[in-house]
């Protein structure tokens, strides 16, 4: 199963950093929007394990995006670097933790839950001045293999399902296997030789 979930945020303040330089400004200013995407995949069947190996859809992702700029748990130090996992039905911003730097140019991304903050964190030397701001539970949506579980809502958090998620429609990898498997089940039950019973 592949879950993905999806959650806006603005930029609500602006401070100078420790490495900040005298009339250095940067692209990204107050009331900018920014987004973040958490991909997560859970390997239930043969179909979903050999998208997973061959690198058709990394196990988990996150990808944050904000003027311009783009950071990226996957591509920290280490491919194999991986996100907190997150499961269907879950929000998986409360409980994310990150420091991530490989968005050039644009100083590091450090997130806590629903907060985040642009900065020097020590990787790469960024000398403009760091923000601050918050995402917005209110734009969580959250999707199981495509069918959407949790909606965007009025409220300040989002009505999120219990931790038992129903089913969703099997993706169609998923759907072939199936049909093979019933088609060798079936060819097994035609050329079965029938038994006589003795007297």
């Amino acid at each position: 199963m592949t879950y993905v979930a999806k959650v806006k945020g603005t930029v609500t303040s602006q401070f100078n950093t420790a490495l900040t330089t005298p009339g250095v400004t940067s692209p990204i200013k107050v009331g900018d929007t920014i987004t973040a995407t958490f991909t997560s995949m859970q390997v239930e069947t043969v179909a979903e394990a050999l998208t997973a190996r061959f690198g058709m859809m990394g196990p988990q992702k996150v990808v944050y995006q904000l003027g311009g700029y783009t950071w990226t748990s996957a591509g920290d130090f280490d491919a194999s670097i991986e996100p907190v996992r997150f499961q269907a039905g879950r929000d998986p911003v409360a409980s994310y933790y990150s420091t991530m730097d490989n968005a050039r140019g644009a100083g590091d991304l450090h997130v806590d839950g629903y907060s985040f903050e642009i900065a020097d964190f020590g990787y790469d030397p960024y000398f403009g001045p760091g923000f601050k701001g918050n995402f917005d539970a209110k734009t969580l949506a959250v999707w199981v293999n495509g069918s959407q579980i949790v909606f965007p809502t009025a409220s300040s958090r989002p009505e999120l399902p219990s931790d038992t998620v129903a089913a969703p429609v099997p993706e169609p990898m998923t759907w072939a296997l199936m049909l093979a498997g019933f088609g060798f089940a079936g060819t097994a039950l035609r050329v079965r030789k029938p038994v006589r019973a003795t007297a």
